[in-house]
């Protein structure tokens, strides 16, 4: 019976001049041909911490630095039996680890040669987009959730498939403390036309794509009472942050708002 071989994903993590998280992806030429990041069977008796350590040192040339695990787990097969895996189905992923590498670090890879041919360090829109295989988006995704977002607590978190943060209140108190602490004038900020939603703020840009707009849409109106309530298309509205204001009149958690448009959320889109 074919088996798995046991392995962990590796994502190595440093930041900009901006202070803006960027990525180490590896190019592979062995087995196939394409863009990852570090990743390694684990050893027999061998820690996965320690497993962590090892296939970063033999695939980048790197020490790690700090490292945090994720509860993101799979598997997946190989297109074919290779050689030098005889009776192994696929690898599995125990578990995926991020781990830092100092700004004065970055310039010190040394790629094996042997399993990769180059690497770049890009930051997250350019990185998601080149990685080959879904496991690897998945994981990217989830850790740069959490290292932008790592500062702010209390809002529901999501991240749009371009990789822009979207924070959503979860009461009509914390509805009032994300418009007034965490929307900027230029950022947009959507609520259902129907009472009984939170307020999206999609964070760190005043231009985003359609796309993004679309996707902040669904994420509001799928936490909205006329989803929940009704199950049919959700009718959503987005304005500016410097086209809401309160009057002293206006309960916690509401806001008056001018200039809106409009956006209409399929019902298929939520399901």
């Amino acid at each position: 019976m074919a088996k798995y071989r046991k392995g962990v994903f590796i994502l190595g993590y440093s930041f900009d001049k901006n202070k803006q998280p960027i990525y180490l992806l590896l190019k592979r030429k062995l087995h196939w041909q394409g863009w990852e990041f570090p990743k390694g069977a684990i050893e027999k008796d061998e820690k996965i911490s320690e497993a962590v350590k090892r296939e970063l040192f033999e695939e980048t040339g790197l020490k790690s630095g700090s490292m945090k695990k994720y509860n993101f787990s799979g598997k997946y097969d190989y297109d074919k039996e290779y050689p030098d895996r005889k009776g192994l189905k696929g690898q599995t992923f125990e578990a995926l680890y991020a781990v830092q590498v100092k700004p004065s670090d970055i310039e010190k890879v040394k790629i094996d040669g042997y399993e990769h041919s180059d690497y770049k360090w890009l930051n997250f829109d350019k990185a998601i987009k080149i990685l080959t295989w879904e496991n690897k988006r998945q994981s990217m995704g989830l850790v740069h959730l959490d290292l932008i977002s790592n500062k702010i607590t209390g809002f529901r978190k999501e991240l749009t498939s371009s990789g822009k943060l979207l924070l959503a209140g979860k009461t009509e108190a914390n509805n009032e403390e994300l418009i007034k602490k965490q929307v900027k004038p230029n950022e947009l900020v959507f609520h259902t036309i129907a009472r009984g939603s939170p307020f999206v703020v999609i964070k760190g840009t005043e231009k985003p794509s359609k796309q993004d707009i679309k996707e902040a849409g669904i994420f509001c109106a799928k936490h909205s009472h006329d989803w929940r309530d009704n199950k049919k298309d959700v009718k959503v509205h987005y304005f500016k942050g410097k086209d809401i204001y309160k009057t002293a009149s206006m309960k916690t958690g509401t806001f008056g708002i001018k200039n809106a448009q409009d956006l209409l959320i399929k019902k298929e889109w939520l399901r």
